[in-house]
């Protein structure tokens, strides 16, 4: 057998998978930021879970609650560099659009024991310089119902409550142009397209 062709078939079963669009690539836009077909369209999952962070105590949001609005939610975990990256985007988006309707709801579905702790989770929010509202989803009840599979992962919600964009990974990956991109597809929802 050849060595050299036994060490690539992994990649290249990646590749061929990722190709046939049975499987996305992490890192970079399902379906290059456009409609997800598995999600667009879909009502968005209602948000399980009363552990709210920049909220007042006591206050919630759901997904009923916010229709009407463009709603961006985005799964995330402190330890993650990747979502990391991304969270300078989440915060220039909340200060452009809250005036325009637009909600920006973290949710932190930890990783790791020490992400599981609340008291930690909100030590890095505010050192992290988080102002929106961010879910605590410890027990992963969100990630479930949203059939999650990496971090980070972005949704952009419409006014009807449905989802009509996914990305999944950091959104300058390789120079993607994520930002620039979803900052074009809220655009276009807030004018109701």
């Amino acid at each position: 057998m050849n060595i050299a062709l036994t060490r690539k078939a992994p990649a290249l079963l990646l590749m061929l998978l990722a190709a046939l669009g049975l499987l996305s690539v992490p890192g970079g836009p399902l379906f290059a930021g456009e409609s997800s077909q598995s999600s667009a369209g879909v009502v968005a999952p209602e948000l399980t879970g009363d552990s709210w962070l920049n909220l007042p105590k006591g206050s919630r949001l759901s997904i009923a609650i916010l229709k009407g609005r463009v709603t961006i939610v985005h799964f995330w975990t402190f330890g993650c560099i990747n979502c990391k990256r991304n969270l300078p985007a989440y915060s220039r988006w909340w200060k452009r659009f809250a005036d325009k309707g637009v909600v920006v709801i973290g949710i932190h579905t930890p990783e790791t024991e020490a992400e599981r702790d609340p008291a930690n989770v909100a030590k890095k929010v505010k050192e992290l310089g988080i102002g929106y509202p961010v879910l605590l989803d410890a027990e992963h009840q969100n990630w479930n119902r949203w059939q999650q599979r990496i971090w980070p992962a972005i949704y952009l919600i419409d006014k009807q409550g449905r989802v009509r964009y996914l990305w999944e990974g950091e959104l300058e990956y390789q120079n993607a142009g994520g930002e620039a991109k979803m900052t074009r597809l809220i655009v276009e929802l807030l004018k109701g397209q």
